[in-house]
């Protein structure tokens, strides 16, 4: 590919996505930082090397034709994800050659897939939302706008996962259920009831830990 991806932020989720790119054949792939750079940046001579800031684009943009948000926190990452659409780049989907989606599949621009992942049949992902390393989603699955699904989870058919939201790592959730939008579910967390918008669950079965801080 000849096009100019660049990624928003350069840590960890930030070089996941550079390796998918790479397999998936981006020669040029940049990073800028969300926010200021520290005066002595301590990425400073070091790989990956640090375009600009996300708010100077005066020393970065030129060229660039697509980005991705390489931020593990929904919300820094849906504001990071709306700078980039104002400044007029288009989002890149990402998937690793690796995961597996299965027929009727959905993955609405800017949808980010990690290695071994399974989309089942139907299922929708929608944009800068994550399916993160070896979860699995089955059937008619809805996920929403910069929500995310970590590592080893497993979501039955039909489930719903709200804008925003949180799946912790190998989290359960039965057939049907609906996550609302910006909840969090604890790793580890098997749910079996629905669970209300801005909600913070966790256990087995998952349940109420209390109102999110902040």
């Amino acid at each position: 590919m000849n096009r100019r991806l660049m990624i928003v932020g350069a840590g960890a989720h930030g070089r996941v996505l550079a390796d998918i790119a790479r397999s998936a054949g981006w020669e040029w792939i940049g990073f800028v930082e969300p926010g200021p750079m520290p005066a002595d940046s301590e990425r400073a001579g070091t790989s990956p090397r640090i375009e600009g800031e996300l708010d100077h684009p005066d020393a970065w943009l030129d060229g660039v034709d697509v980005f991705a948000v390489g931020l593990g926190d929904n919300h820094r990452r849906a504001q990071a994800w709306a700078r980039c659409l104002e400044l007029g780049l288009r989002p890149a989907t990402l998937v690793h050659p690796s995961a597996i989606l299965l027929g009727g599949a959905e993955l609405q621009e800017g949808a980010q897939v990690c290695a071994a992942a399974v989309i089942g049949i139907d299922a929708v992902v929608a944009g800068n939302a994550i399916i993160n390393t070896a979860a699995s989603i089955d059937h008619d699955v809805r996920i929403g706008l910069h929500a995310q699904v970590g590592p080893g989870c497993h979501l039955a058919g039909r489930v719903v996962v709200g804008e925003g939201a949180f799946v912790g790592t190998g989290a359960a959730v039965t057939p049907g259920r609906s996550i609302g939008a910006w909840a969090i579910v604890g790793a580890g967390a098997a749910v079996i009831d629905d669970i209300a918008e801005g909600a913070k669950v966790g256990g087995v079965p998952a349940h109420s830990l209390g109102p999110l801080s902040g």
